[in-house]
């Protein structure tokens, strides 16, 4: 993928930013991205708080910001920004006064509880009068949140068609919501269990606006399965999600592990399941563990293979890229792929022994030794 902004190749992205008659001292930007957003509104509001919740979006939009100099732009990473009403939040969160911000504004992402989540806390952090513009494409369900944003703030302007989206806006003309969004539950933990071989488990919290959430992921549960022993061992959980493999590392008896996610809400659920099971794992939130020292006896990982919605065939080699980087000498890999991904052709050409242990479901186990030193 080119390094265009997302406001010149998202035609959503576009489409807010031709709302372009509002002004006033706050802007909430949920789930921002590059920091093109924040350059549009920085000049219309007094303070322009940039969220994401992606690593590389957020560092991306730091930059920007740090770059054309943009004072008033305050870049946040983290999970969905909340009011501060909700003090049973399952992890800490960005919280901010109720009736806060004049504008938030949000493009439309995925998964019925974090969009519900987003009517919900956008409606509390509004002040009376200000106004919630969302746009969309029509495949990813903007119609159908446009019905559930009607009823909860009891209007709704459709401000644009194009491109095969839609530019919609609430605005918050009463103390409470008209008729309210079923709770989503968003900020509410959810328990599942990794099985390991032998018939041990471990069991862990996740939540939504994690990779599977209601269920453990199947090539991760795959993956488990395979895991070897740990013993005194320094392990890398590559791309750790909630941490069920860094727990796994632990159980079999691993003795440091470092988990690595780009995602800030899955690094903290991760810390949150460290904490849990009183075990001194570190979590790190990064891009392919940037930042983090070598020398691993150990890396499970079960990478992703997207950027955005479109298969990144890019990954595969920077992912490998990165394992030999961070092993110590003699070191091990253990991946779960999907099938139609040729990590065995880099497998023997970056390690010195490289097998699948298993094909199933649609997924690959590999296991990789780097050389000796």
């Amino acid at each position: 993928m080119s390094q265009l902004s997302r406001v010149e190749i998202d035609p959503a992205i576009r489409l807010l930013l031709t709302a372009d008659e509002d002004s006033g001292q706050r802007v909430l930007l949920i789930l921002a991205g590059d920091g093109g957003l924040a350059s549009v509104f920085s000049p219309r509001f007094g303070e322009v708080v940039c969220h994401n919740a992606n690593h590389g979006m957020h560092v991306a939009a730091s930059a920007s910001a740090r770059s054309l100099g943009l004072a008033n732009v305050h870049c946040v990473l983290g999970d969905l920004p909340c009011s501060d009403r909700d003090t049973d939040a399952f992890l800490p969160g960005i919280r901010f006064p109720e009736n806060h911000f004049d504008l938030i504004v949000f493009r439309l992402g995925r998964g019925t509880a974090q969009l519900n989540a987003v009517l919900v806390e956008s409606f509390r952090l509004l002040v009376p009068g200000g106004s919630l513009i969302v746009s969309g494409h029509n495949q990813e369900g903007i119609k159908s949140f446009a019905k559930r944003g009607e009823a909860h703030f009891g209007n709704i302007l459709l401000q644009k068609i194009k491109s095969s989206c839609r530019l919609l806006r609430f605005r918050k003309e009463s103390a409470d919501p008209v008729s309210p969004v079923e709770d989503p539950r968003y900020f509410h933990p959810v328990r599942l269990r990794l099985a390991l071989k032998g018939g041990d488990a471990v069991s862990y919290l996740t939540k939504p606006g994690i990779f599977a959430y209601r269920a453990t992921d199947a090539g991760t549960a795959l993956l488990a399965l395979h895991l070897p022993s740990c013993a005194g061992k320094s392990v890398l959980d590559l791309g750790c999600g909630s941490g069920p493999l860094s727990l796994a590392a632990f159980k079999l008896g691993a003795a440091q592990v470092l988990a690595t996610d780009n995602s800030a809400i899955a690094i903290a659920c991760a810390e949150r399941n460290f904490s849990e099971a009183g075990l001194p794992g570190r979590a790190l939130c990064a891009d392919l563990a940037e930042g983090a020292e070598g020398g691993y006896d150990l890396i499970f990982t079960n990478p992703p293979f997207h950027t955005d919605a479109d298969t990144d065939y890019s990954l595969p080699g920077r992912v490998m890229q990165t394992i030999v980087g961070l092993l110590k000498p003699g070191g091990e890999a253990y991946l779960v792929v999907n099938q139609f991904l040729d990590y065995s052709t880099l497998g023997k050409t970056l390690f010195r022994e490289s097998a699948i242990l298993a094909r199933e479901q649609g997924y690959t186990i590999h296991r990789m030794k780097k050389a000796d030193a």
